[in-house]
């Protein structure tokens, strides 16, 4: 059932069945009385905290504490108490439910990006500014990668979302599967994050966007042989000074690659058609993600990676209510 009714008849007729099962569960009539007259109050701040059909639950736990009080102060404080704790088991339920292996909206201006914090600046000039990872260097490339600690090599079916803006230059590189190759051409193998530097795999896979201002492609290097991935070309272009928001869906033998400049469709988990969608079988799909440039300044906001099927935007996430990063930061979403 709704959490507000529509008409008197339905509300009535909520109350009815109640009635019945006060009846049956052998609740007093004080209850019911405390029921009808808080009913309202309980509504509300369930509305107010989930605006969800969560409030059954909630009303019948207010219900059945307040049978407990035999003054109007007791059942207040009851009916609160039950609010609270209904609140909190069912919040508790929602963040186990949402499947959030990463994130980063990158409020904490003061994490540091060597590897001891959430990142591993492998190159370039990478600092967190306003809210926002910040690529600083105009010329040449520049890596960053999630860092041993917050990234588990075994994930290897994942969805990776981001927002992305480019304030200078031509191409942003978004990574993926990325496993070493003794630093793919940007860095040395000892920039890499330690755990990377031992591992054996040679493989590292990223999306190059608005290269040369015309065209954007999947970019392979395996074991020093590197190359565009032909397929996955397409006529995509960035605009400077524009938002745009990428989900990358990456399973074991493929990965489908989505971008829209349009927030609210993509907080709302609709960002169109793939732009790319291939078979790759290279290492299992196994490989962890980073953000790059060649010859570009560009800034990163919005980065989660979740189980399949999930939409980061929609619920609470690990404590923060993340139902619009945009909004909360810059007061709307396009």
């Amino acid at each position: 059932m709704a959490i507000l009714r529509n008409t008197d008849l339905q509300f009535i007729f909520h109350l009815t069945l109640r009635r019945i099962s006060f009846t049956i569960l052998g609740w007093s009539d004080e209850a019911l009385d405390a029921y009808r007259s808080h009913l309202n109050v309980v509504r509300f701040f369930v509305a107010l905290f989930f605006k969800m059909n969560f409030a059954d639950y909630t009303i019948l736990a207010g219900g059945f504490t307040m049978n407990q009080a035999k003054n109007s102060a007791g059942r207040w404080i009851f009916v609160l108490a039950a609010v609270w704790v209904s609140t909190h088991l069912i919040a508790q339920t929602q963040v186990q439910a949402q499947k959030i292996l990463f994130e980063d909206n990158f409020d904490k201006s003061k994490d540091k990006l060597d590897g001891t914090g959430k990142w591993h600046t492998v190159s370039g000039s990478w600092s967190i500014r306003q809210g926002r990872l910040v690529q600083g260097q105009a010329n040449g490339k520049a890596l960053i990668l999630v860092s041993d600690e917050h990234w588990d090599e075994a994930w290897n079916s994942y969805w990776f979302y981001a927002t992305i803006k480019l304030t200078g230059g031509t191409s942003p590189l978004i990574f993926w599967r990325f496993h070493s190759d003794e630093g793919g051409g940007f860095g040395a193998e000892n920039d890499l994050p330690p755990r990377m530097q031992e591992s054996l795999r040679r493989h590292l896979i990223y999306w190059v966007l608005n290269r040369n201002g015309q065209k954007s492609v999947v970019h392979r290097s395996i074991r020093h042989v590197t190359k565009d991935f032909e397929k996955t070309e397409t006529r995509t272009k960035l605009d400077r000074g524009i938002d745009y928001w990428i989900k990358i869906e990456n399973a074991k033998q493929s990965y489908r690659l989505f971008l829209t400049d349009n927030g609210a469709a993509a907080v709302a988990g609709d960002y169109g058609p793939p732009l790319v969608d291939v078979k790759d079988i290279n290492i299992n799909g196994e490989g962890r993600i980073g953000f790059g440039t060649e010859d570009a300044r560009i800034e990163v906001d919005n980065v989660f990676v979740t189980a399949p099927e999930e939409n980061p935007f929609a619920v609470e996430a690990q404590g923060k209510l993340t139902t619009t990063w945009g909004r909360l930061k810059y007061g709307e979403v396009r």
